[in-house]
């Protein structure tokens, strides 16, 4: 299989400090292009690179809508305040009448 050349432009301090990070793992930019590619193909999809964290305003905006959503009122039972043999008997009880 042939190889083909990719170019791509980005400001140099950016290069400098990504091929440090790359060297770091053992790899160099060549590879990681490489590596890209493999998982674009591989997904058929290039979802994975848009993905973002949300940003704390956001996360604060999730957590304020969740804060308002109403808690169930609870459910009131004839066996609130009962304890586990009372409840026994009671179903018993009511048992042998029905």
């Amino acid at each position: 299989m042939d190889d083909a050349m990719v170019t791509g432009r980005m400001p140099a301090d950016k290069k400098t400090e990504g091929n440090a990070i790359l060297g770091q793992a053992g790899l160099n930019a060549s590879q990681a292009v490489n590596l890209l590619y493999d998982r674009l193909i591989e997904e058929h999809d290039a979802g994975f690179l848009t993905e973002r964290t949300p940003s704390a305003n956001e996360w604060k905006v999730a957590a304020r809508f969740v804060d308002a959503l109403a808690a169930p009122e609870p459910i009131e039972t004839p066996f609130d305040g009962m304890t586990r043999g009372e409840i026994k008997l009671h179903r018993f009880l009511t048992r042998e009448q029905g």
